[in-house]
């Protein structure tokens, strides 16, 4: 049986790209693409700030548009000498937006490279099946940018807060990653208004630090409504459901809190049949020890059949929002899952 041939080079990395600018050793292309758009942005600013000529920037460093890029036009820049520099960076943003015969007609420019010109291009979900973008990241530095996985969400927070000397306690990284999710982009955001927020006030940022600035000039918080969604507590739900909806509170955020949040629960539920002591806990579910008690209360006053039923409606109001309709119909999606969610009144 014949081998198999596999493209088997292995994923460049940040400092790689940001090394091979700084040795003088510019690759002829970097290639910058993945459903990740923060890395991505970022990755690309700073292979653009190295690779800028000093002498006669605005003459030799050209961007275009993947779906209005004029293939003949970016040709010609392409193998153009610079201009009193040693090279010219021609840039190709919304790569993944580019028409497949215009991808075709650029494919000379990976023929025969240029020793003058670098190409930065950068994009979404690119189909390396394409020569234009296959040869690109075989002569070239590529990189991908992936969704990262919950788990290494606490470390990447950690390392995002570093950076603005944010010093984070578990319990604070911890209600950044329930409420923002693996969205980097929006987590960069709300570190940068924490950043602003906090000023230079000595000590580790906080939970409640994270919840004041979630519910800063706002009535509701959104860990109190799944706080009150986790007890069963239908009048305070509705009431912070209805408070965070009429204060611009996205039903889309809050769906998969609530996901999580009831997800936690049942696995608190299959813990709580080992045994385990608070810290054992905490690591099962992945959280700060700080919020082990409140699980284990709410997940005591719930039963699994409860909480499937929760999660079932959830997936349902997701899929109702996803149609549209306005805030009006929002509303009434919303308030419809809450009473599956919370079926019994409590006082």
């Amino acid at each position: 049986m014949s081998a198999v041939k596999r493209n088997t080079k292995r994923q460049t990395t940040p400092a790689e790209v940001r090394a091979s600018i700084d040795a003088k050793q510019a690759a002829p292309f970097y290639l910058f693409h993945g459903e990740e758009s923060y890395g991505r942005e970022r990755l690309y600013r700073e292979t653009l700030a190295r690779l800028r000529p000093a002498v006669a920037p605005d003459f030799n460093v050209d961007v275009f548009h993947g779906d209005s890029v004029d293939t003949e036009r970016f040709l010609d820049i392409y193998n153009s000498y610079p201009m009193m520099a040693p090279r010219r960076v021609l840039v190709l943003r919304d790569a993944d937006r580019l028409p497949a015969p215009q991808c075709k007609a650029l494919e000379p420019l990976v023929e025969t490279p240029s020793e003058t010109t670098v190409l930065v291009a950068m994009g979404g979900k690119l189909d390396m099946r394409r020569k234009l973008f296959g040869q690109m990241s075989r002569q070239g530095m590529a990189m991908e940018f992936k969704i990262p996985y919950e788990d290494k969400l606490p470390g990447l927070i950690r390392e995002m807060a570093a950076e603005r000397q944010l010093e984070l306690a578990p319990e604070a990284v911890d209600r950044l990653r329930m409420y923002v999710g693996v969205q980097l982009a929006e987590m960069s955001n709300e570190l940068e208004k924490l950043s602003i927020y906090l000023g230079d006030r000595p000590g580790p940022v906080t939970a409640q630090d994270v919840e004041d600035l979630v519910g800063v000039s706002r009535d509701a918080s959104v860990f109190d409504f799944t706080d009150a969604v986790g007890r069963g507590d239908r009048p305070q739900a509705v009431e912070l459901l209805h408070s965070l909806l009429s204060q611009g509170e996205e039903p889309h955020r809050i769906i998969p809190l609530l996901t999580r949040h009831l997800q936690l629960l049942l696995r608190t539920q299959q813990l709580e049949k080992q045994r385990l002591a608070r810290d054992e806990m905490a690591r099962g579910l992945g959280v700060a020890p700080f919020f082990v008690d409140s699980y284990r209360k709410q997940a005591r006053a719930s039963s699994g059949a409860t909480l499937w039923r929760g999660l079932m409606a959830l997936r349902r109001a997701d899929e109702l929002l996803k149609t549209g309709g306005g805030r009006a119909r929002y509303r009434a999606v919303m308030d419809l899952c809450l009473s599956t969610l919370t079926p019994n009144t409590r006082d």
